[in-house]
């Protein structure tokens, strides 16, 4: 009886010293990185990019991924993952659904990824107010016109000496930021969708499909500024930005153009105001001023986020990544840090009235009824 109680005595000793020896090892390292204390040192992240390649996302994931790599301490491998399809919905479903939440995995979402949010689309399974912004990035547009339209300045929309026709993508992409701008100016416009992208839009305007149009920021500087330099185009106003306080201010890639709301105030003589600009204003929050963003899952790792927080910091500040990405940044500073949480914020606490009200301009002028 003693020699059996000795030998059990032995097994629960062994299985202790075992379990401790398991604790004190897990001790020594993190869930990811070494035992160095770095979280991410001998790791590889996955940058979900739920678009395809050549895109503006994929375009800007792959550049800085690279200057990540380096800032991140511990300098963990970047791989660039692209999963496209459902318009960016649903490589942003499979990063909720799909990646563990370890801060392994990073998305990179763009305006497209953040309307379907908003609208309530039923595809959507994605929560952003379940994730956790690490780097975001403006970008802007300008609207421009014939000349044949007889518009000049604001004070001639009202009576354009041809009907307005523009050529869309969709009413509920970064089309509707135009067409919300519309809406504000009492513009009687024709709204032509189903192009292709913003690149054969412009070529219909160039071939007289139709009269005014939009681009973004850089296409504008690249495409269409030799066309008012050749007087066959004229830029009537830049969107503008939302600053941390939810109003809207002239673009800083154009300073010579008055933002919407100047725009507004030289037509009128008076302030915009109503339904139709709250609306403007939290679309162009979350379409143009957090344009995109990179994201952790919201119960990533403390130490994950604090890493990747901190390289967002340094890579905003290189001057090889500001330089190198005159192109891809066009003009503007990525957002870090606490200045990215406020837009974020302001971006993500929208009036549902003012979804509510959207949901049903679209319904009733696009014929749009899946929300």
């Amino acid at each position: 009886m003693k020699s059996l109680f000795k030998h059990r005595f032995m097994q629960v000793g062994f299985t202790l010293v075992t379990l401790f020896s398991l604790v004190l090892a897990g001790c020594s390292t993190n869930t990811a990185g070494s035992s160095n204390g770095e979280f991410y040192a001998d790791q590889s992240v996955e940058l979900l990019v739920p678009f395809g390649t050549g895109g503006g996302t994929d375009t800007f994931a792959r550049f800085v991924a690279p200057f990540l790599s380096e800032s991140i301490a511990g300098n963990p491998t970047i791989q660039t993952v692209n999963v496209p399809g459902g318009g960016s919905i649903n490589g942003s479903n499979e990063f909720v659904l799909g990646r563990e939440h370890d801060g392994l995995s990073a998305l990179v979402t763009s305006a497209s990824t953040h309307m379907p949010y908003f609208l309530g689309d039923p595809a959507v399974q994605y929560d952003l107010k379940e994730m956790k912004p690490v780097m975001g990035l403006p970008t802007g547009g300008v609207v421009y016109v014939s000349p044949e339209t007889g518009i000049t300045s604001a004070k001639d929309i009202q009576n354009p000496q041809e009907e307005l026709i523009y050529a869309g993508i969709s009413a509920t992409g970064l089309d509707l930021v135009t067409l919300l701008a519309f809406e504000v100016l009492d513009m009687d416009v024709k709204a032509v969708l189903g192009y292709d992208g913003r690149g054969p839009s412009r070529v219909a305007f160039e071939q007289g499909e139709s009269n005014i149009d939009y681009q973004t920021s850089t296409a504008f500087l690249t495409n269409v500024q030799p066309l008012v330099e050749d007087e066959q185009a004229n830029p009537l106003f830049a969107f503008g930005q939302l600053d941390e306080n939810g109003d809207v201010i002239r673009d800083p890639a154009f300073p010579d153009l008055p933002s919407l709301s100047e725009f507004y105030v030289e037509a009128y003589d008076e302030e915009p105001s109503g339904e139709a600009w709250e609306a403007y204003k939290a679309f162009l929050g979350s379409s143009f001023t957090v344009q995109k963003v990179i994201w952790l899952h919201s119960d990533a790792p403390e130490e994950a986020v604090e890493a990747l927080s901190a390289a967002a910091v340094e890579v905003a500040e290189n001057s090889e990544f500001l330089a190198n990405g005159k192109e891809v940044l066009g003009g503007y500073s990525p957002y870090i840090g606490e200045q990215l949480d406020q837009v974020v914020t302001n971006m993500l606490n929208t009036d549902e009235d003012v979804i509510d009200w959207t949901i049903e301009f679209l319904e009733q002028n696009y014929g749009v009824e899946r929300f």
